[in-house]
């Protein structure tokens, strides 16, 4: 693994050209383009002004609350993959920076837990967001560490275009944090997700099975607000806990769950009963 470190302020990250990739911050350029086994840095050492992405990115890791200038992947909107488990994308910090994100698909794959904030967007200070018509595809099928399957969303209370959280195999978690606002958010089961913000969105599709449940529950005793304005949510074998349903449209989930303390949605139970208290067991498991 190589750390690069975009230096020389104003250009453009294409596959070839190596003038602004340095080995350490400030550092001399010339060093080789971040690839596959790389992290990258933005930084207050980079000179600010504005980067231009002209290529499909691959990398671990990208750092870029530090920097003082605009990182634009909107001009050529290239699909970005990053393979890293804590920070795999973190722009958190307060330089006075500017993030676009572009129209592309942004793939996390990690496999890693152990509670990593896979989107880092804690500290929003001096930032300037476009998440475009960009799709973050969380795909990685994630591997529980030391008794700790979580892995975190920190959105910033920004907003986003579409976010889809691919099912889990294994007994996995995924926190959605930060007040945001979220155009399309679709989750695939076997899934637990945990909210720690509330959120706005246009169009939520929670799409279980009766072999994949989906777990969707307030990272709290306190419940959590999901508000859709028009769009009826998609909402199929899921158990809600804590969750408050709100906004105008009509929540109804059939094949699913009420595992206490929810409000806003008419949960209808397998088989047509009323969604009657359940109680969770284990991930994708319950019992009456």
């Amino acid at each position: 693994m190589a750390s690069r470190f975009w230096v020389g302020s104003t250009g453009t990250w294409d596959a070839s050209d190596t003038t602004h990739w340095a080995a350490t911050s400030g550092g001399a350029g010339g060093q080789s383009v971040p690839g596959v086994a790389d992290t990258v840095t933005f930084d207050a050492n980079s000179g600010g002004g504005i980067v231009t992405v002209n290529t499909t990115v691959t990398v671990i890791s990208i750092a870029c609350g530090a920097f003082t200038g605009t990182l634009d992947f909107s001009v050529n909107n290239n699909n970005v993959t990053l393979s890293g488990g804590s920070s795999a994308f973190n722009g958190s910090g307060s330089g006075v920076r500017t993030i676009k994100l572009g129209n592309g698909t942004w793939t996390f794959t990690t496999t890693a837990t152990g509670g990593a904030i896979v989107w880092n967007m804690g500290t929003t200070t001096n930032l300037t967001f476009d998440a475009g018509s960009s799709v973050l595809n969380f795909s990685g099928d994630a591997v529980p560490s030391a008794g700790n399957g979580l892995r975190q969303f920190s959105g910033g209370g920004r907003t986003y275009a579409t976010i889809q959280i691919a099912a889990q195999s294994k007994a996995a978690r995924f926190s959605l944090g930060g007040d945001n606002t979220i155009g399309t958010l679709t989750v695939a089961g076997q899934n637990e997700i945990a909210l720690a913000g509330n959120q706005t969105i246009a169009t939520l599709s929670l799409n279980g099975t009766s072999t994949g449940l989906i777990v969707m529950q307030s990272t709290t005793d306190a419940s959590r607000t999901i508000s859709v304005a028009s769009n009826a949510p998609t909402l199929d074998w899921v158990a809600f806990q804590d969750i408050t349903g709100a906004g105008g449209a009509s929540f109804v989930a059939n094949n699913s769950f009420n595992l206490g303390n929810n409000s806003g949605i008419t949960i209808n139970a397998p088989g047509g009963g009323g969604g009657g208290a359940a109680q969770l067991v284990d991930s994708g498991a319950l019992v009456g």
